[in-house]
C-alpha cells in the first residue's frame, strides 16, 4: 500500500515489467492522467519518447540487480497534455527481504528542485 501523501506529491509504483500498479491523486494532479487510465499501462505513459531507450536500459538493469541508491534528480515527465515538464523526483527499486526486485517507485514533488539535471 502506498503511504498517504499530500496531493502535491506524485507517487507511481510499477511492477518488474514496468507496468503501473499504483498511481496516487498527486500523480493525477501533476501529470494529468487519471488513476483508472494509468494503472495497468507501461511506464512509457510518462517517459518522454526520446528518453525511453535509456529509461528501459536502466530499469532492466535495476530489476536484475536491485541496489539501494539515492537517485534524486529533476526528471522530465510526459504529461497527459503532451507537454514534458520537469519535477524533483526520487527513484527507488523495491525489493523483498531476500533482495529480489519486486518493482520500482517514483516520488515527485510539485515544488522545488534537487539541483541535479541529468537530462539537460
Amino acid at each position: 500500500m502506498v503511504p498517504v501523501m499530500p496531493a502535491t506529491h506524485a507517487i507511481i509504483v510499477a511492477d518488474t515489467h514496468g507496468r503501473i500498479t499504483q498511481w496516487n491523486g498527486g500523480a493525477e494532479n501533476l501529470f494529468g492522467h487519471r488513476a483508472e487510465d494509468a494503472v495497468g499501462q507501461s511506464l512509457d505513459l510518462v517517459v518522454p519518447s526520446h528518453l525511453r531507450e535509456a529509461h528501459w536500459a536502466g530499469f532492466h538493469r535495476a530489476m536484475g540487480n536491485p541496489e539501494i541508491k539515492d537517485m534524486a534528480a529533476d526528471l522530465p515527465v510526459l504529461c497527459a497534455d503532451g507537454e514534458i515538464r520537469s519535477f524533483a523526483g526520487r527513484l527507488l527499486v523495491l525489493s523483498d527481504g531476500l533482495g529480489t526486485a519486486i518493482g520500482a517507485m517514483a516520488i515527485y514533488s510539485e515544488h522545488g528542485s534537487t539541483g541535479v539535471h541529468p537530462f539537460d
